[in-house]
């Protein structure tokens, strides 16, 4: 195990070690690094607390989406957003996502099927369409020729599909006994109670999908999320003298956290780097600044999100046992001075 654990360091070592090469050889590297001293910092001042001022719009529409199987506080959930992403920088295959579903589930609670529905389908769901949707308005706004758009469809397609395999499952109504009947009868009787209890509320968790006017409401606090984000690449377009419109950097913002959501190493270095240097180049940036814009965005974000983790796992008081315990959970104390029925 120790020996396969070093192996896959090795090769995400290589991998982005390999892919800064590429990036190193795709721009003028020393050209590159040129422009850091002519950056304007002032907006950038402005768009590390925009993009924080995003995670507070995404902790009030998780908020909305656990409303049916129970609450939590905006400042609770927006402190373990901060060290969830924090998390994901650090450690491999988004442990982060995780830690969102242990810490509700111990602070307030909540059942960890349905936070887990929330976290890893109806949020990506959510997260698809917006993606979609912001992509297609961004490339419809720009003169950009021979951009290529079989992503965006194949993005569609797949959010398309489990839209409607999630919206099926949210619509099920379990009858009593369901687990002692038809096909389940076979199954270990073990594996047959936990499945009458984790079900439910896995189920339950899809409830945003289920209910339109819950599903509006997060459709446009997740478009608003998305929209501050972009709001952030284009005040870091503007420190880096960028000539780009608003539009752009709706493709910019959706190619890059696309790329984040795929942790091959460790804080993505090197695959974002190269992917979104690529990107602003095919928008018609000169290769130096578009590699300076890669860099710079992705070591500001980084220190930035470090930095927001740190001091919400200071003011939450989170410890080790507060992230990965599966104990029942105890009572807690007030969050970041905000009750859970507030």
């Amino acid at each position: 195990m120790i020996l396969i654990r070093q192996r896959r360091l090795i090769f995400r070592l290589a991998l982005s070690f390999g892919l800064v090469g590429l990036l190193m050889w795709r721009i003028n590297i020393g050209e590159a690094l040129g422009i850091f001293t002519e950056v304007n910092y002032l907006y950038v001042l402005g768009a590390l607390p925009v993009y924080t001022l995003s995670k507070l719009v995404d902790a009030a529409r998780w908020r909305l989406m656990i409303r049916p199987i129970g609450n939590a506080p905006v400042p609770g959930l927006l402190g373990t957003l901060l060290i969830a992403n924090m998390t994901n920088n650090v450690l491999p295959v988004r442990l982060g996502d995780v830690m969102r579903v242990q810490v509700p589930a111990q602070r307030y609670g909540l059942p960890r099927a349905s936070l887990t529905a929330t976290v890893f389908v109806t949020e990506s769901l959510l997260d698809g369409v917006a993606f979609v949707a912001l992509t297609l308005v961004g490339v419809a706004l720009l003169d950009v020729p021979n951009l290529p758009l079989d992503l965006v469809w194949a993005l569609m397609a797949l959010v398309a599909v489990g839209l409607l395999m999630a919206g099926l499952v949210a619509r099920l109504r379990l009858s009593e006994g369901w687990e002692e009947r038809g096909w389940m009868r076979y199954v270990a009787p073990k594996v047959r109670e936990t499945a009458a209890g984790l079900v439910p509320q896995f189920i339950n968790g899809l409830a945003v999908l289920r209910d339109s006017a819950l599903a509006t409401q997060a459709m446009v606090l997740t478009l608003a999320a998305w929209g501050l984000e972009a709001l952030m690449f284009w005040l870091f377009g503007l420190a880096f003298g960028l000539d780009l419109s608003f539009s752009a950097y709706l493709v910019i913002m959706v190619a890059a956290n696309m790329i984040v959501s795929m942790p091959v190493v460790p804080s993505n270095i090197g695959p974002y780097e190269l992917a979104t240097a690529e990107v602003v180049a095919v928008l018609g940036v000169a290769r130096p600044l578009a590699g300076a814009y890669a860099i710079g965005t992705h070591l500001l974000n980084i220190l930035w999100v470090g930095v927001s983790g740190l001091i919400a796992m200071w003011v939450m008081g989170l410890s080790f046992e507060d992230v990965f315990s599966l104990r029942q959970p105890a009572p807690h104390r007030e969050v970041l001075g905000e009750s859970p029925e507030s």
